[in-house]
């Protein structure tokens, strides 16, 4: 980029002004959290340019195993000041600037390292959706600049030490019922991890309250480190339902299932094909939760509890169940009915948040449980007097 080549060789001048650029949430799912940007401005050198940490290259060798492994690298990029707005202009999504109340000496150093960061060798880095995103590089290199001089006031509810990653997260996804259910089955107990007072910046939105609250040292004097702070972009509210499908489903297939249940004891038929699909259904997600822990770099998917109810051996087990020996099978249910009915009793303490859409998906596994163990009780051969 021709502007920063030029900037590169120039230190900023005493018009200049670096802002945190806030970005509201979008529809899509990588949109749903916000996003945050540092601006860089000075109209002595012709500059207007906007540092993002949260980009990636489509181009990259096998881009969709990399992302799904959590090895894909994000890059810091630079762009037109007017280029950023006109893409949050299209996906209708407002953003909020805060210009940063720093000395010219503490601009340049802050400037310097972006320029730092924007080197081919540095510019990527492996992301990760709590500790280390567009959010908290910024968190982090602003602290860097300023160091001993910048003290933040952390509102008091951040300093209570009872709010989780997971109660943070699901402040955004009240209206996105899907996305809800898809990161409660994907994310395990690190999500349900208190977060510290530092931490809530992985959030756009808390890193923006954050620096409302801090204070810088300019010289002999403490001043607010934000001078200014300006919604520079609107947008259209968006139509939403706050209706949780996922759940909805879920309890329907439920009482459906026990009214197939039903009519199948008063038929004297279990009918197979129903326990040889759903199982297999809950086997398939119990693999995707086992490759997300051991098959993949995300810290907030590792030791997901998920994989007690959703036993990755129902697949393939289901699929040759009637080939099993038959003792082999009665072992096999009996502990994981247990394991059902301990999920159930304990749900409030277990150390894992679970959806509310899986207790019926338990009780469906419950029910038919006592189903095939009733029916394989019945074919067990009677003793000759």
């Amino acid at each position: 980029m021709a502007a920063l080549c030029g900037a590169e060789a120039q230190s900023l001048s005493t018009q200049s002004t670096i802002s945190l650029l806030t970005g509201s949430p979008g529809s899509e799912l990588y949109s749903t959290f916000g996003h945050s940007a540092v601006r860089v401005k000075d109209p002595v050198s012709n500059v207007d340019l906007v540092f993002n940490y949260g980009t990636f290259d489509f181009s990259t060798p096998n881009f969709y195993l990399k992302f799904v492994q959590g090895k894909l690298l994000y890059i810091l990029s630079v762009e037109p000041f007017e280029s950023f707005q006109f893409s949050f202009q299209y996906q209708n999504r407002s953003v909020t600037e805060q210009v940063l109340n720093l000395d010219l000496m503490q601009k340049n150093r802050l400037y310097s390292m972006l320029l730092e960061n924007y080197k081919p060798e540095n510019r990527g880095y492996k992301y990760d959706f709590f500790f280390d995103n567009c959010a908290t590089r910024i968190r982090d290199i602003i602290g860097e600049a300023l160091g001993d001089n910048l003290q933040y006031n952390y509102p008091e509810a951040w300093q209570k030490g009872t709010t989780t990653f997971r109660n943070l997260i699901d402040l955004y996804l009240v209206n996105h019922s899907w996305s809800d259910f898809g990161i409660d089955l994907a994310l395990g107990v690190p999500t349900d991890h208190i977060a510290r007072p530092t931490d809530y910046m992985f959030l756009p939105d808390y890193l923006s309250m954050a620096l409302d609250s801090a204070v810088v040292r300019k010289g002999d004097a403490s001043v607010p480190l934000v001078l200014s702070k300006t919604k520079i972009l609107g947008s259209v509210p968006a139509d939403s339902s706050s209706v949780d499908v996922p759940l909805i489903l879920a309890w329907s297939l439920c009482i459906l299932s026990f009214v197939f249940t039903y009519q199948g004891i008063k038929k004297r038929h279990r009918r197979v094909w129903f326990d040889t699909i759903f199982f297999t259904l809950i086997g398939v997600v119990g693999w995707i939760v086992f490759l997300l822990w051991f098959a993949t770099d995300h810290i907030a998917t590792k030791t997901n509890l998920n994989i007690l109810w959703a036993v990755p051996l129902h697949l393939p087990l289901f699929l040759f169940w009637n080939v099993l020996p038959t003792m082999f099978r009665k072992i096999y249910l009996w502990i994981t009915l247990i394991l059902y009915l301990a999920i159930l009793a304990f749900w409030k303490i277990i150390p894992q948040s679970f959806h509310a859409a899986f207790i019926p998906l338990i009780l469906i596994m419950v029910m038919r449980y006592f189903i095939i163990l009733q029916e394989m009780w019945a074919r067990k051969p009677k003793r000759a007097k």
